[in-house]
């Protein structure tokens, strides 16, 4: 392994010049592009581990998350940026998680922006994991950013700029994944009642055009489309009550709240009579999917998502020729009882 003081002994420097170099610190700019020229030559890698213990100050990372109708995952999101950082203790690389909250009445996109605002303002950040509500909060912060040199990635969503490191999935897809994982459990016919909310979000609006887009493949598949005012339990039981003996579906579906549809089916003994998915993960949700209620669970993985992006930025810290740009599509996985984890472990 090549070392510091193989690169001064070639340079005829001090091992205390050639570190500084390394490091950008208080030499020359010949001295410095000189010693960097050798490490490449030599092949010299950073003792990231020494480096990292050596440094005086903290690398502050803000992760700003959306809480979404489905608890769950906010949650595991936070949890799996939170494990990436526990595997890297050590190496002075922290985050604050701020989380805006879509549950809350009116869109909260202006919220959002508000707390990047404050954070920038008020605190030191040394680097930025954003998901976006809109694409102006998504332009606003790629411009502080690149204005501050703040390093940004972004995290599930459909705004994308293509500079950055992007980890998620393409919602139009996730919607057709979904469409056709329900049609195969109905066998592609039969009555299919889907109870619609729309939380003015364009993430959800893009994952149901892609639902009723694949939809129009399975043409011996009825749908009913009910609009609901909100997800409580209590909408949900009066839409139900309202339609679901009047239309006798073989499947039904929604994009929020399952766990909600799963009760009333067990309330009327309908628990595994009547096909149901989730595209949320949470405990009650679980528990449906274990006692077959619900079929199982179209995910786009939050914990991975956010251990990935965590991950990340540690590699672009510490192992710069190993981070990772561009789009990475995880795309989501098919969820049934027997293969279901409640977390994928990725270190």
């Amino acid at each position: 392994m090549v070392t510091q003081m193989d690169i001064a002994n070639r340079l005829k420097l001090s091992r205390a010049t050639v570190s500084r170099a390394l490091n950008g610190e208080n030499v020359s700019e010949k001295t410095k592009q000189m010693v960097l020229a050798e490490a490449e030559k030599l092949g010299y890698i950073p003792n990231v581990a020494a480096t990292a213990l050596a440094q005086k100050n903290d690398k502050l990372i803000y992760a700003f998350i959306i809480a979404t109708i489905d608890e769950g995952y906010g949650e595991d999101t936070y949890n799996g940026i939170i494990d990436a950082i526990n595997l890297w203790q050590g190496y002075h690389l922290k985050v604050e998680i701020v989380f805006t909250d879509i549950n809350l009445k009116g869109n909260q996109a202006k919220t959002q922006i508000e707390q990047f605002k404050n954070v920038l303002q008020n605190k030191q950040v040394d680097g930025v994991i954003f998901s976006a509500l809109s694409q102006e909060n998504m332009d606003y912060v790629s411009r502080e950013c690149l204005a501050r040199k703040i390093p940004l990635m972004t995290l599930d969503m459909i705004y994308k700029d293509p500079s950055l490191c992007h980890a998620g999935p393409e919602y139009f897809e996730l919607g057709t994944y979904t469409a056709a994982y329900l049609a195969s459990l109905m066998r592609k016919e039969g009555r299919l009642l889907i109870l619609y909310y729309d939380e003015g979000y364009d993430l959800s609006k893009e994952r149901m055009r892609g639902f009723f887009h694949k939809l129009k493949e399975y043409p011996n598949i009825e749908k009913k489309v009910v609009t609901i005012e909100n997800t409580s339990s209590k909408i949900y039981n009066q839409k139900l009550e309202k339609y679901f003996f009047e239309y006798n579906p073989r499947a039904i579906y929604a994009p929020y709240r399952a766990e909600h549809i799963g009760s009333f089916l067990k309330r009327n003994k309908l628990g595994g009579k009547v096909n149901l998915i989730s595209t949320g993960i949470n405990k009650k949700v679980e528990e449906y999917l274990y006692d077959g209620t619900i079929d199982g669970i179209v995910s786009t993985k939050p914990y991975f998502l956010g251990a990935f992006i965590m991950n990340n930025f540690f590699k672009y810290f510490y192992r710069s020729k190993e981070v990772l740009r561009g789009n990475i599509d995880v795309s989501c996985d098919i969820y049934i009882k027997e293969i279901y984890k409640r977390y994928d472990k990725i270190f």
